[in-house]
């Protein structure tokens, strides 16, 4: 009797840990989903969330026969090419992730495995060219819209990092003048789903903490809500269009929760983007990314084999 090799892979985001164990073809054996503990403004104090989800899925696996080949983590956070996590804006951690990974599988009894730490944005777009609407694609553009926002380039089948593993940061442009010339914050702030509750709760409403409840609002006739998420889509909408004209993709693949659901933001994100890249010829078309909330978990599980 022969022994499944699976790689395990973890996607960390702002408020979840999904964990699970991946065959070769991008097949998900066993995934579990737990919410990400708070501290403070941060999140997974200590990568305590993090370190239990490794040993939950390293157990697993040797309960159920199956050999682990690899251990891949995705961060919300700037990863350099080394693995070694060069921001803290998300997660309370203390040690260097890729510490906490050799300790959890020195526990486990498999520190020789390979294990590899990256960005949780990139995770997705390895994913979507391996096993979803990248695969057909020598290059795209990947975008994650969901409580947070930001961006990936694949060239060759291969993610971007850039110099200093950065190459993410599309929540960090500015919001277009042509949508929204008083506002002082970023892209993300603006159309992210965090972003968009804020905005809508900046308005004297409610406290609402994202687009699905404010989306809500506007499909139950509220005119505010409505706004915020049309100006979201067309924020979003423009800046593809100029990202685009700088990197010329054979496509955009759309993931995150926001990206690849219908509703008020993408109408507006794809009628924005579709008029301003109409004078191109053969413009990038838009893509939903296939793998859905996925595309993390099964890229950081490709992290390791890749390397």
């Amino acid at each position: 009797m022969h022994s499944t090799t699976v790689t395990a892979g973890i996607d960390v985001g702002g408020t979840k840990i999904a964990a699970g164990l991946v065959a070769a073809d991008g097949t998900i054996v066993l995934r579990r989903e737990s919410p990400t503990a708070t501290a403070g403004r941060l999140r997974d104090p200590g990568l305590a969330g993090t370190t239990a989800a490794i040993a939950y899925l390293l157990a697993e696996a040797a309960a159920r026969g199956l050999d682990v080949a690899g251990l891949g983590v995705g961060l919300p956070e700037y990863v350099a090419a080394d693995g070694l996590v060069t921001s803290r804006e998300v997660l309370a951690w203390d040690d260097q992730p890729l510490d906490t990974l050799d300790t959890a599988l020195k526990a486990a009894g498999l520190e020789d495995i390979p294990r590899a730490v990256g960005s949780d944005v990139r995770c997705g777009a390895l994913g979507e060219a391996a096993h979803g609407a990248g695969r057909d694609l020598g290059d795209f553009l990947y975008v994650s819209l969901g409580t947070g926002l930001s961006s990936a380039f694949v060239v060759d089948r291969t993610v971007w990092p850039g110099a200093r593993g950065e190459a993410i940061a599309l929540g960090e442009f500015e919001v277009p003048a042509s949508v929204a010339p008083d506002f002082a914050g970023n892209l993300e702030q603006f159309a992210s789903g965090r972003g968009i509750g804020d905005r809508y709760t900046a308005l004297g409403r409610t406290p609402t903490p994202g687009a699905r409840e404010v989306t809500a609002l506007a499909a139950d006739g509220d005119p505010d809500a409505a706004a915020v998420l049309d100006t979201a889509g067309r924020a979003l909408g423009t800046v593809l269009a100029a990202a685009v004209r700088l990197l010329d993709p054979s496509a955009v693949v759309l993931g995150g929760g926001l990206g690849t659901t219908d509703g008020p933001v993408s109408t507006a994100l794809t009628r924005t983007y579709t008029a301003l890249t109409a004078a191109r010829p053969g413009p990038p078309p838009l893509r939903r990314a296939e793998l859905g909330p996925d595309a993390g978990l099964i890229g950081a599980a490709l992290l390791p084999v890749r390397r």
